[in-house]
């Protein structure tokens, strides 16, 4: 388990100290909670945001739904270059 040294308002640390005393935890493990939150809420967004990346796909396009989109984006690269030998 990690452990972190933070510095709070005098004012924040008393409010945190009576949430927890509320919540019967320690400080340590009320502020912890916050990380698990945070940690979770970030997993949130990122199904999130695939969950609507795969909506602007739409219904129609197939697994090969991302080959065409970035075939059309290069569409006017042109060809690579041969690759040279040793």
């Amino acid at each position: 388990m990690g452990q972190v040294t933070i510095y709070v308002e005098d004012s924040a640390l008393d409010a945190a100290k009576r949430a927890a005393e509320r919540a019967k935890v320690s400080v340590s493990q009320w502020f912890g909670k916050f990380a698990i939150e945070e940690r979770q809420r970030q997993s949130q967004s990122w199904d999130a945001f695939f969950a609507e990346i795969d909506h602007l796909r739409g219904p129609d396009e197939g697994p090969d739904g991302w080959d065409a989109l970035l075939l059309d984006r290069n569409a006017g690269v042109g060809k690579d270059t041969p690759k040279e030998s040793f």
